[in-house]
């Protein structure tokens, strides 16, 4: 299970201007198995949806088969779920 963390002061949404519009994300921090976190992008639809400071796992709507029948992520619908909530569905 990936795990994603948002961290107190990095949980802000923030913008950026782009030819086609404004773009919000959100900055989070991907365990990857190395000895620091990976620095993320979490696009955001606007900024009433970012997510609370706190440890996530990726909803499985993230996943998507790309054109040569790959398994990939949606760049732009990267949707989060609470670590606690798959931790108590295990148990």
């Amino acid at each position: 299970m990936l795990k994603i963390s948002i961290i107190e002061g990095h949980h802000q949404p923030q913008s950026r201007t782009t030819k086609n519009g404004m773009r919000y994300y959100q900055e989070g921090y991907a365990h990857m198995g190395g000895a620091f976190p990976q620095q993320i992008e979490i696009p955001l639809r606007n900024p009433a949806e970012a997510n609370p400071v706190g440890e996530y796992t990726l909803d499985i709507s993230t996943f998507q088969v790309g054109r040569f029948k790959n398994l990939e992520l949606n760049p732009f619908e990267l949707r989060l779920v609470p670590a606690q909530k798959i931790l108590s569905k295990a148990s």
